[in-house]
């Protein structure tokens, strides 16, 4: 038997560069395809916005600081109203004598807006609660005990 290639007479020198190199792959597809961070306790806590179009002024006033918030479609709770608020209803109307178009607010009609609170998994690639995906312009059913409706999620947040 040859010792030439050989560490010591016992191991391969192409054979122990050749695990070296296995085991840098497989520790570098681990980070790759495990990009998870989690922070203990629960996860990342986030705050983001509902806006719900059209609707009739003082809406805003019928929902309660603190109820869970659903996802109307899979009933999947989303986290707990914080807040919410309405600002003017705004469409674009043509402005002929200017020849411009302009932002004008429809009368009778507001943009109502739930700021929800939740604890999350927030990943590389996205952040998810309880299962479902918080993304912002996603198109959204939400209920809770005070309201339902569809909306866009307009803002989101982490916070410390």
């Amino acid at each position: 038997m040859r010792k030439k290639y050989r560490l010591f007479g016992i191991v391969n020198v192409f054979d122990l560069v050749l695990i070296i190199a296995c085991a840098v792959l497989v520790y570098g597809a681990y980070l790759f395809a495990a990009p998870t961070r989690v922070v203990a306790g629960g996860g990342d806590l986030i705050r983001f916005t509902v806006e719900l179009a059209e609707r009739p002024p003082g809406f805003y006033t019928q929902i309660v600081e603190g109820p869970l918030v659903f996802d109307s479609q899979s009933g999947t709770a989303i986290g707990n109203v914080v807040y919410a608020y309405e600002l003017p209803f705004m469409v674009d109307a043509p402005d002929e004598y200017n020849d411009i178009i302009r932002r004008v607010p429809v009368e009778d009609s507001v943009f109502t807006y739930v700021v929800v609170e939740a604890w999350g998994n927030v990943t590389d690639f996205q952040t998810e609660v309880n299962g479902f995906r918080i993304m912002v312009n996603r198109d959204v059913y939400i209920r809770s005990r005070d309201f339902a409706g569809r909306g866009f999620i307009t803002h989101l947040e982490f916070l410390d």
